[in-house]
């Protein structure tokens, strides 16, 4: 027992010397930059900073949010953050097909509910559809391209910066063709 803790005391010291040791930098004759933590002739000592940290801020601790979310830091608005639960798009399903059909209903479950200095957007295919309502869960997308799409919504504060995400789904809308021969 007592050789272990000394063993673990050694790996402890060489760690923390090894941390502060110096980093050697210096430009070879065919004018290569080079680093390494032993000196070489004509090598400069690099002061390296540290590595940058953070805290935990009281009550920011990680809460069990449901399955298929993201949360997004809570920026500095005027309104009070709003500490949602969860944020997720339930249809279109995941991997659903639209048959015969431009337009996509859209519909998001927020948990609790919208904080008015709060606004929804989707992003179709990563870009951002406007002339939507920025309040609500229902939402109709027009003139969506046959194809596969990916739809994700955030929830933004008074500034525009994301409160909550969620995540992605994926459909595909199908329409028939003018060049496919009707089934006989």
């Amino acid at each position: 027992m007592r050789s272990s803790a000394l063993i673990a005391g050694l790996v402890l010291a060489a760690t923390a010397t090894m941390a502060v040791a110096a980093t050697y930098r210096w430009v070879d004759r065919n004018g290569v930059v080079h680093y390494s933590d032993r000196p070489q002739p004509g090598a400069v000592i690099v002061e390296m900073r540290p590595a940058q940290t953070f805290e935990a801020q009281p009550g920011s601790g990680s809460s069990s949010a449901s399955a298929g979310t993201q949360t997004a830091s809570a920026s500095n608005s005027q309104a009070p953050a709003a500490a949602y639960e969860s944020f997720e798009i339930f249809r279109p399903a995941n991997d659903e097909t639209i048959q015969n059909s431009s337009e996509v209903s859209v519909r998001l479950r927020l948990e609790p509910v919208l904080n008015p200095a709060h606004s929804i957007w989707l992003y179709l295919d990563g870009k951002r559809v406007d002339g939507l309502s920025t309040t609500g869960s229902e939402f109709t997308i027009s003139n969506v391209a046959r194809g596969t799409h990916s739809l994700t919504a955030v929830v933004s504060d008074g500034q525009g910066n994301p409160v909550i995400r969620s995540s992605a789904v994926t459909f595909h809308v199908r329409q028939t063709s003018v060049l496919t021969r009707p089934r006989t």
